[in-house]
This record gives structure tokens, sequence and C-alpha cells, in this order.
């Protein structure tokens, strides 16, 4: 019996052994889970890209932020909402914790220089208000900075003018040769003239500039001047109320690192432009208050020549919300076309149009309602009974008319023109001319009043859109 207990307690060891031995290897870690450097590649670098952090935000602005205007009178909400040209006893930036400071440039030379100089020194600017035809003209010169639209300040109204020696010198310009205004080079006022002549037919590259007080058929001028040129004035820049848009630009570089500064720098602007609503005796007076700057009557007819801009109009001329036809961008290449034409400037037109609307979005983020488009605005006609006068006759392409492109045309030109009316006529065919007004109305929101047709084109046109003096 003693026999056979030793082998069989044998086997029952060996069989324990076993057990234990395949139990402990099947839950031992392998080698490869166990040595990091065994991992396999995908899961190591998944590892790695979890590891990685959010770029870390960029530092706050711990210094004045800097504002400079190509005129005082641009610079009112900002000086209202500040309480001065620097922080007053109460000012709304000063609250929302941003340091601010507000400065007048005689010149365009001026405001180049700011800009160049940086805010980080006196007399030197991070932001530069300025109509945008100036911008453009000086882009050449300023393009090492990267110089970004990030804010439509408002437009002009009135503030230039196109005269003539009567009322039909739009409509019986030469078809060839070169075409004379008097007006000065790189000047809002001139650009105006330049694009209203180029509707017309004619070309800035057939156009010469000549001395403001020359005798010739057409003259460009800044309004606020004493003296008008003789003649019949033909349009102001109110008559193309969204062509001449005055903008706020800064450095490429400086809207990366202080996005959020120039947030709220725009979001108190608006409410400055709400307060100087209310009062704009108050806001002249505030900012003719300034060492330097001239008396408040004149502060408050500049004023009367300028719409300052809304968040919902901000967002319209980025195309935030839009149907319209004419934006910043198309406006910004225009503008570029015909500097380039007269010579002002001498390279293409950048790829990519130098806007930045960041900051606009983002205000309106915070109040969605901004992207809602506007109802067309309805314009009460006059009681006198005139007939009104063909300002303005753009033609059609010569060949097969394009519908597509002439209803384009018609919203463009209804944009442009946004308190004139518009006559539609396509030759021969009244009821074709119909149709693409109806398309037009349709496809960009216009107001009903403001086309109406005519049963035949005028003479040498396929199709042409008039634009009539206000009636």
């Amino acid at each position: 019996m003693r026999r056979l207990v030793s082998p069989l307690l044998f086997v029952m060891m060996a069989a324990f052994g076993v057990s234990l031995y395949l139990h402990y290897d099947g839950d031992a870690p392998t080698t490869e889970a166990a040595t990091p450097s065994a991992e396999k590649p995908e899961l190591t670098a998944a590892k790695d890209k979890a590891k990685v952090t959010a770029p870390a935000p960029p530092p706050a602005l711990r210094r004045t932020l800097r504002t400079v205007a190509l005129g005082w009178e641009f610079l009112t909400p900002g000086v209202i909402a500040n309480g001065g040209s620097t922080p007053g006893a109460v000012s709304s930036y000063k609250m929302a914790g941003l340091d601010t400071s507000f400065l007048n440039a005689p010149s365009m030379e001026d405001v180049e220089s700011a800009l160049a100089k940086g805010g980080a020194v006196a007399g030197g600017a991070d932001i530069a208000i300025l109509p945008l035809s100036s911008y453009v003209a000086s882009y050449e010169r300023l393009r090492a900075l990267a110089p970004e639209v990030i804010f439509v300040v408002g437009w002009s109204r009135g503030r230039e003018a196109l005269y003539g020696k009567d009322a039909s010198t739009l409509t019986r310009l030469a078809a060839n040769g070169t075409i004379k205004i008097a007006g000065a080079t790189a000047q809002p006022e001139t650009f105006l003239a330049l694009f209203v002549l180029d509707l017309a037919g004619v070309p800035a590259s057939r156009v010469e500039l000549v001395a403001k007080d020359a005798k010739v058929p057409l003259s460009a001028t800044f309004r606020t001047t004493k003296q008008a040129p003789p003649g019949k004035l033909l349009v102001t820049s109110a008559d193309l109320p969204h062509l001449m848009p005055i903008v706020a630009v800064a450095p490429h570089g400086f809207i990366q690192a202080h996005a959020s500064e120039l947030e709220t720098w725009g979001r108190i602007w608006l409410s400055g432009v709400t307060r100087l609503q209310t009062d704009v005796p108050d806001g002249g007076r505030q900012v003719a208050s300034i060492p330097g700057a001239p008396p408040v009557l004149q502060i408050i007819e500049a004023l009367g020549q300028i719409e300052f801009a809304s968040l919902r109009e901000n967002a319209a001329a980025v195309g935030l919300s839009g149907r319209g036809a004419l934006t910043l961008d198309e406006i910004f290449r225009i503008t570029w076309r015909i500097w380039r034409d007269t010579g002002v400037i001498t390279t293409p037109a950048p790829e990519i149009v130098p806007l930045h609307a960041g900051v606009i979005a983002s205000l309106v983020r915070t109040e969605p309602h901004a992207a809602v488009v506007d109802a067309p605005r309805p314009r009460t006609p006059s009681a006198d009974g005139k007939r009104p006068e063909v300002l303005l006759v753009v033609k059609a392409p010569a060949g097969k008319l394009d519908a597509e492109a002439f209803v384009t045309r018609i919203g463009f030109l209804a944009g442009v023109f946004d308190r004139l009316p518009l006559r539609i006529s396509v030759k021969d065919d009244p009821k074709t001319a119909t149709l693409l007004m109806e398309m037009a109305r349709d496809r960009f929101g216009l107001r009903p009043t403001q086309l109406s047709t005519a049963k035949r084109a005028p003479a040498g046109a396929s199709a042409a859109i008039e634009v009539l003096s206000a009636n």
C-alpha cells in the first residue's frame, strides 16, 4: 500500500506544479506589452497625440490700444465711448478692461507713418480709420504690414461730388480719346468720378486728371470746401451710399495676436455710435475740445456727411447676411482696378482680398439678429411732378445678351445707386426687360419702386440700365 502512495503523491504534486505554471504564464504581461519601447507605432502615436496640450492663448495687450483716423469726425463714436481722446472719468473702454486712445492724422502719409510705428510708441497706431479708397491707394506702401480691413465704420454721405457742364454731360461722353477731369490724384472724390465714368463706358485709362481750377467739362471735388465748381452737380457719394465705405484696418500680425481686444474695441465703438445718434451736438463738442481739433461747427458739418454703420450693416458688407451684390470684397477689387488704371498703384490686386471678417463674425455671434437681412428701404417720391433725368446709361456688352450677367449687373447698380431709380430696357423686347427686372428684385431683395422698365433700349444698345435722377 505504501508503495502505491508515493507514486500517486508524486503524480499529484507534478500536476499541481504544471497547473500553477500555466496559470501564471497566461496572466503575466508579455514582453511587448510590458516594454514601452516595443509598443506598436500606431499606439505610441495615439498616446503622444493625446498628451499634446492646446496652444496657449495669446498674451493680453498690456498697453494702450491706439487708433488713428484720417479726419476728426471719424473719431467721434470712439471719443464718446472713451470719454475723450484718452480715457476720461467714465470710459466704456476702460470699464471693459481696455485702455484706448484716439488720434487724428492730418494726411495719409501721417496715417501710414503711425501704422508703421505701431501702437507701442507715442504717435503710433494699431488701428487706422480711413476711406477704403485711400486705404487701397496706399496698400503697396504698407504691404509689408499686411494691413487688413477689420470693421466698417460707416459710409460717406455727400462728402465727394462730381460736377458737369450740364445734366446730360455723362450721357454725351466721347466714345474715343481722352476725357479730362479736374481733380487730385488718389483722393476719394477722384475715385467717385472715375467709377461713374467707368460705368458710362469710359475706363480710367482714358481719363486725364488736370488742375482743380482747370476749365473742363467734369470736376471732382470734396464738398466740405467753401467754393463749389461751376456747372451742374451730377452725383455725390450720397447717391452711391455704399460705394464709399470708411473702414478700420489693422496689421495682420496684430489681428492674430489681439483678436479679443479688437472685438472689444468694435463692441464698445458700436455703443458710441448709438450714443452719438441720440446727441450729435454733444459728440461734436467732445471732439472739438481735443487739442488741435477744428471748431465744433466744422465737426458738426463733417458729421452730417457721414453715416456710421451698425453691426447689421457690417454683417451685410462682409457678406454674412446677405443677398446684395455690393460687398466690401467687390468694392475693394473695383477700387484696385481703377487706381491701377490711373497709375496710383502698379501691381495686380491681391489674390485674396485683405479682409478679416473675424471681428464682425464674433460680434454677430453674440447678436444673431444682426445677420438678418434688412427689409427693402422705402423711398418717398417728391411731389413736384418733375420727370427724372437720365444721369447715366450703363449698356450691356455687344452681342447676345447674357441674362444672368445682366441680372447681376442690375443688382450691383441697385446696390451702388441705392437712393436713385433705375430703368431697365432690352432692345425691342419689353417683356424680357420685365422678366429680368423681376429676377433682380427677387434675387437681391430690392425694393419694388426702385426698378422700372422702358419699351425700348437707348440707341446703340441691345440692353441697358439707366440711372435716373431722384424723383
